[in-house]
């Protein structure tokens, strides 16, 4: 088929040069009216190939439209690829920021761009909606920040924003200035900033809006497309659940810093090491006087042992080996020389890794009064009396006969109180079996050693409070001296850091079950809510979307078998609890202790009959819905705030976790769409390949073809119209003036065309030479200067001829400055200017051609470069040209090492610049 149409084509056109070859020949020959005739003739052909042409021109739109369809096809799905990736990355960056500030900011303007807008923001809303402020902000090229004058903005008087936020999910104002009559404060803060259009989406954290993100223009009004709603709306849900964290993140190291603060308030030595280098990472403020400095960072066996190599009594071996479990021991410093009996345990850090905490208690003291007593008899009183530690003496026949003043005060019971040790053990040991334990360690203890530890006991005092007590002794001739150091307030401290550390150790185990199903999690999270509150059993339920319970499970896992129940009876007793509705309603923590008799009553059967005496249940919040609960039930003490806060914490995190499921569940559906699309776009691609080669193809046949032809109708028409065939009058040399100048276009086009098919074909080469760059420009302005003597421009060209010499092909670089000022004169209305001007700039020679034309507008700008781009590209367009000028120039200037940008203003004019390099002699 593409011969037999090349064959036609070339019957046609030597048909055509026979046929002007015979009416040019008569035309010269022939004289008076049979010359006119044929001259008419010669018109009548030059008029039948125009309407060729143009046919040929609308058979090449007709393919431009094929090609721009399959692109902006090609562009769709780009897009859709674009954001999904966009988000996705977006979801990991803010999962696992560690700056999450930067990461939002950086997330911004990702979502800014992909969307175009000018502007993208979040606002938190803090103080309980009454302070509203710019925390993050993000601005395109040329658009002015806004951040810094929005802060502190009052929450009451911007309040119809706020209340259609939270009602409605969503404000979308395409014009400004619709804005309704209640929306007067907005509206004037909206316009102070030039805000012509907006979109802005909430987010909500536990249940209460905590901000809004949003996208806005301040060049031109917009109407945000459903697309761009959708991805303001995911990115909302992310924004929420990375705020959560970092929320939850805070509180954490709140907590860690107010473990810190007890430690600095405790008048002993406590400091935390890594206990595989040795560096100290904290010391109290305590240990940090006696040692004078701040030794962190430094060697834990440097600082505090005075010794060049780990202690060969170190105990890292052992904590690491027994991690839930202390470890004590007694030592005697050599740089304090003070006695000490030290508590050495595994803690996680703050950045994660396992820390060795070591809490010394000083017992110089003890020690002291034991070497007293063993020393001298006679100055045992003076030393017991004045002692800060309670001590105690009790003879051979088991009678105790001294107590100081220090052991009355903490126990209340005076010497008269407990006369003998069974006594002792009646009064502080009430539980039968707890003092059996006691005695029998005694006992053995005893036996076998003449002084040391009695044990760590929980001792009774006469007001009802437990004490936790370690029980030194030591035996002299006759007597038992017992020295007790109290150890309640260094237990209670360490029971909160055990606490605080295991909700650490399961938020951060839970933070990385990302690869674990949901049904592993949700078990994880119950298990670990059972071991921090202390409770018996427990129940994690989720509702489905009628807020009707779809699955439980309890644990222990036997729970409802052993008391002959089933699931379904699980599921109708929660249902008819009255306290149900309220758990659904203000999505809190509820809290029972030892119900009255009334509230018994109104408990469920099954509850009753599983014996449930006391429960804490937590609400799981996903998109601010509840969507389950975590209940555990029957601590042995009251459940307290700071279990309902732990409780909190863990279903939190499992809810953010069900959100991270469901988002990777999602974006393995997007995966499964992308490979179609993928396909689709290899398919597009194929296609547009064989387009652009037929494309081709046909451009350089066509515009050989028509050169042939062309350069015999120039040829005649400059001898006609220089009148070396014969002399004619005014309208005559009028018509072949604009012949002339019309062959001319046709020849640059035709030429343009064939350089654009052997840059596709890659075939051609340049022929570089030394050249003068002011030379071509001159040259180049003369030539189009001449071809616009009609049209009434200011033209001013200040480039120097002194510039340097480039190295370049003098016709392809004399084309690009013919085209770049033939533009300038195309475009630039009769009375406007044109300036040609250069300078050097680093070894670099840039030149700038300026008119005050039409313009371009600024959406348009990069597309000017693409082939057969034309600005009106409609049939009756009012400037010519194949708009392929400017991609050829492009070209051939970055081919010469150079750049060729614009610069536009659409109704101001358009700024072309060039740079090319300077040859180097």
């Amino acid at each position: 088929m593409k011969n037999k149409s090349k064959n036609k084509l070339l019957l046609m056109i030597v048909s055509f040069l026979v046929l002007l070859g015979f009416v040019l020949f008569h035309v010269y020959i022939l004289e008076g009216e049979q010359k006119l005739i044929w001259i008419i003739f010669l018109a009548t052909l030059i008029c039948c190939v125009i309407v060729h042409n143009l046919k040929v021109t609308s058979l090449k739109k007709d393919l431009e439209a094929e090609v721009q369809k399959n692109k902006d096809s090609h562009d769709r799905l780009v897009i859709k690829y674009q954001i999904e990736s966009t988000l996705s990355k977006i979801s990991s960056s803010l999962s696992f920021a560690d700056n999450l500030d930067e990461k939002i900011e950086e997330s911004l303007g990702m979502l800014g761009e992909l969307c175009t807008a000018d502007r993208a923001y979040v606002f938190r809303v803090i103080d309980n909606k009454d302070t509203v402020n710019n925390t993050h902000e993000w601005c395109a090229k040329g658009v002015e920040p806004q951040k810094e004058m929005l802060q502190n903005l009052s929450g009451h008087e911007y309040h119809w924003w706020l209340e259609k936020l939270t009602q409605e999910g969503a404000i979308h104002i395409k014009n400004v200035d619709e804005l309704p009559p209640e929306a007067i404060s907005e509206k004037e803060l909206l316009l102070s900033q030039d805000i012509k259009s907006l979109i802005a989406l909430p987010f909500f954290i536990e249940n209460e809006i905590a901000g809004f993100i949003g996208f806005d223009n301040v060049r031109e009004t917009n109407e945000w497309t459903k697309q761009d709603i959708e991805v303001l709306n995911t990115y909302s849900n992310i924004l929420a659940m990375a705020f959560k964290k970092n929320s939850i993140a805070e509180d954490l190291n709140l907590e860690r810093r107010q473990l810190l603060s007890i430690f600095d308030s405790i008048e002993e030595p406590v400091y935390v090491s890594d206990p595989y280098t040795y560096e100290i990472l904290y010391v109290n403020k305590f240990l940090s006087q006696i040692i004078g400095e701040n030794p962190v960072g430094q060697k834990c066996y440097q600082v505090l042992q005075g010794f060049k190599e780990p202690c060969d009594f170190c105990t890292n071996s052992i904590i690491l080996k027994n991690k839930n479990q202390a470890y004590k021991w007694e030592y005697q410093n050599p740089i304090t020389v003070r006695d000490y009996i030290i508590m050495d345990r595994i803690i996680k850090w703050t950045d994660g890794r396992n820390a060795r905490l070591e809490m010394a208690h000083d017992i110089s003291e003890i020690k002291q009064a034991e070497r007293a007593i063993k020393e001298s008899e006679e100055n045992f009183r003076k030393i017991i009396d004045n002692s800060p530690l309670p001590i105690a003496i009790m003879n051979s026949l088991g009678e105790i006969n001294y107590a100081n003043h220090k052991l009355t005060e903490m126990i209340g019971y005076t010497i008269d109180d407990i006369p003998t040790i069974s006594k002792w053990w009646d009064a502080v040991y009430p539980d039968p079996q707890y003092r059996r334990k006691v005695r029998e360690k005694w006992n053995l203890t005893s036996k076998e050693k003449e002084s040391g530890v009695s044990g760590e006991w929980v001792i009774r005092c006469r007001d009802g409070t437990d004490r936790n007590v370690v029980i030194y002794f030591a035996k002299t001739n006759d007597n038992t001296v017992f020295i007790i150091n109290d150890l309640t307030e260094l237990k209670k401290a360490q029971s909160a850091l055990l606490v605080d550390e295991s909700c650490l150790e399961t938020l951060h185990e839970l933070s990385y079950m990302n690869g674990f199903s949901i049904s592993d999690i949700r078990t994880f999270a119950l298990n670990e809510g059972m071991k921090l509150t202390g409770s018996e059993a427990g129940v994690l339920g989720f509702f489905d979307d009628n807020k009707k319970l779809s699955s439980v499970i309890a644990q222990p896992a036997n729970i409802l078998k052993m008391h002959g129940f089933t699931e379904n009876d699980l599921i109708s007793g929660l249902e008819s609890c009255h306290r149900w509705a309220e758990l659904l309603k203000n999505k809190r923590p509820l809290v029972m202790n030892e119900p009255n008799e009334i509230e018994v009553e109104r408990c469920p059967d099954i509850f009753r009959k599983m014996n449930i005496w006391s429960y804490l249940a937590a609400p799981i919040l996903y998109e601010n819905e509840v969507v389950g609960f975590l209940a555990v039930a029957n601590k042995e003490d009251d459940y307290t705030k700071n279990d309902a806060r732990q409780l909190s914490l863990i279903t939190q995190m499992m809810g953010g976790m069900i959100l991270l499921k469901n988002s990777e569940d999602e974006l393995k559906k997007y995966n499964s769409k992308l490979e179609d699309i993928n396909e689709e776009l290899r398919k597009a691609n194929d296609e547009l390949h064989s387009l652009d080669e037929m494309k081709s193809n046909f451009l350089a046949t066509m515009s050989h073809e028509l050169k042939t032809p062309l350069i015999s109708i120039l040829g005649f028409g400059e001898l006609v119209g220089d009148e070396t065939l014969g002399p004619l009058n005014k309208e005559q040399k009028r018509a072949m003036r604009v012949v002339n100048s019309n062959s001319g276009q046709l020849k640059r086009l035709i030429e343009s065309l064939l350089f654009m098919s052997s840059l596709e074909a890659k075939n051609y080469q340049y022929e570089y030479s030394r050249l003068r760059l002011s030379q071509i420009i001159e040259k180049a302005l003369s030539i189009i200067s001449m071809e616009n003597t009609d049209k009434n421009l200011t033209v001013e060209n200040t480039i120097p001829d002194s510039f340097p010499f480039i190295s370049g092909d003098q016709n392809y670089l004399s084309e690009v400055f013919i085209h770049l000022i033939d533009n300038a004169f195309k475009f630039t209305p009769s009375g406007g200017r044109i300036s040609l001007s250069g300078t050097q700039e680093d070894g670099e020679i840039h030149i700038i051609i300026e008119d005050t034309g039409i313009g371009i507008p600024e959406t348009k700008i990069m597309k000017t470069f693409d082939s057969f781009y034309q600005l009106d590209g409609s049939l009756a367009r009012r400037y010519g040209g194949a708009g392929i000028g400017l991609n050829i120039c492009k070209r051939v200037t970055e081919d010469h090492g150079g750049k060729l940008w614009l610069e536009s203003a659409e109704g101001v004019g358009t700024k072309v610049h060039v740079i090319l390099p300077e040859l180097n002699c």
